[in-house]
């Protein structure tokens, strides 16, 4: 039997090896903060959180992932990491963070032929037991970008594994995309309707509709005048 210490050090190996980025290696779900004023806003976050703590405490008995969808500054990546980082602490989960715009550039530096392989790149991602692909659907959407993006999903998608997603992108445009996103695309606009409708199996959507920015808040920016 390993005594606490070596299962502590097990622990932390396995933290690191994650790659969650430093900046989110001190989330935790408690910590997340319901800091929107509007009632509305508020009432988002307040699911959201909820959410992600049922979805932690039931692992691994849950068959969906998480889809969390809203504005930049609104939480999404600090409850996927919280979320990550405790099941790699308390039930052993190994696990995976990987940022979409990074892996791209990352496959990308392996076509002159040098570094890591692509093979070397994609496995982990695909292999994870438990993966955030934090901020799908950001960044210049080419085809293969768009290619990548599906073998790695669907990939995923196949093999049944879990798989926590965030996004700036709705399922709505117009007006209402507009003030809450600010963005005239929707999600399957960004990733190809194939991809999205395989998301709807792989993971439940929780939308996060605040209108401000949890960052701004927290360094106190003054509000432009209307």
């Amino acid at each position: 039997m390993r005594c606490r210490c070596q299962e502590e050090a097990l622990k932390e190996r396995m933290l690191r090896a994650s790659r969650i980025p430093e900046r989110y290696l001190h989330c935790t779900i408690e910590g997340f903060e319901i800091w929107d004023r509007d009632p509305g806003g508020k009432q988002t976050l307040v699911k959201a959180k909820r959410r992600t703590r049922e979805f932690v405490d039931l692992y691994p008995s849950v068959e969906h992932g998480l889809l969390f969808q809203g504005p930049p500054g609104t939480g999404k990546t600090h409850l996927a990491v919280a979320a990550l980082r405790e099941l790699i602490l308390t039930k052993g989960v190994r696990g995976l963070y990987a940022n979409a715009i990074d892996l791209v550039q990352e496959l990308q530096m392996t076509f002159d032929g040098g570094g890591r392989s692509r093979e070397s790149i994609l496995q982990p991602v695909v292999d994870a037991e438990l993966l955030v692909l934090d901020e799908l659907g950001t960044g210049k959407m080419s085809p293969w970008v768009q290619d990548l993006l599906y073998y790695v999903i669907n990939s995923r998608y196949m093999t049944k594994r879990l798989t926590l997603f965030t996004t700036n992108y709705a399922d709505w445009a117009g007006s209402e995309g507009t003030s809450v996103l600010r963005t005239q695309e929707t999600l399957a606009d960004r990733i190809s309707p194939a991809l999205r409708s395989r998301l709807y199996e792989m993971s439940e959507q929780i939308d996060i509709r605040c209108k401000g920015d949890y960052r701004r808040e927290a360094v106190g920016s003054p509000r432009p005048r209307s």
